[in-house]
């Protein structure tokens, strides 16, 4: 079975989101909480984590999975930046929101190089952040759960339908459920891609604003 982590609070303690944070930077899964619901990931810049995520998963190559940073600053890194992107991000993130950009130079050396766009994120759970932070690197995440069945909410159905296929897990306790909104910002104008937790008029009262 894998380790499991608890949280203080809601988040790490130092020593845990450098453990964590190390996990995924070295390829190994890591099952943690998100605002709506458990995720697995592990480092977006290793083909190896890739197929690993996508195997436990058991998830079709072709779908490229999001990728999750812990600031603003850090997604400048990986996608290129658009007013619309920054109107977005400045009012929901961190939060819910994937915001579809087109990588940057160093953005295609995440490991889906040959999609147009990437699905990208600040993660509002203080310990996704954390841990996120303190790897050094971006991850690639999809629901802990297996393809066509129910995210999960609580780290012990996790277990029950990942066992021991993960290797670390952070317990948060019950987290919410839903799905993060995604929405195409490589324009002028959001394109909504996947309806989700922030509402279509939530995201064009920024326009409005």
């Amino acid at each position: 079975m894998p380790e499991t982590l608890s949280l203080l609070g809601e988040t790490l303690s130092p020593s845990d989101a450098a453990k964590a944070g190390a996990a995924g930077k070295g390829c190994k899964l890591v099952v943690f909480p998100t605002e709506s619901c458990y995720a697995v990931g592990s480092t977006g810049l290793i083909k190896a984590a890739t197929r690993r995520v996508l195997q436990v998963k058991e998830r079709s190559t072709l779908k490229p999975l999001a990728v999750l940073v812990h600031s603003t600053e850090a997604a400048r890194t990986w996608v290129e930046w658009t007013p619309l992107a920054a109107a977005l991000a400045a009012k929901f993130w961190p939060g819910p929101l994937l915001l579809l950009l087109k990588p940057t130079a160093q953005g295609r050396l995440l490991t889906f190089p040959e999609y147009p766009t990437v699905a990208i994120r600040v993660p509002a759970h203080p310990a996704a952040r954390a841990m996120i932070e303190a790897s050094g690197v971006p991850w690639i995440y999809t629901s802990a759960n297996k393809s066509g069945q129910p995210a999960k909410l609580k780290a012990a159905d996790v277990l029950a339908e990942l066992g021991t296929e993960i290797d670390l897990l952070i317990d948060g306790g019950t987290a919410p459920s839903g799905d993060p909104t995604v929405v195409d910002a490589t324009g002028d104008k959001p394109r909504i891609v996947r309806p989700g937790l922030i509402s279509a008029e939530l995201i064009q009262g920024v326009l409005a604003a």
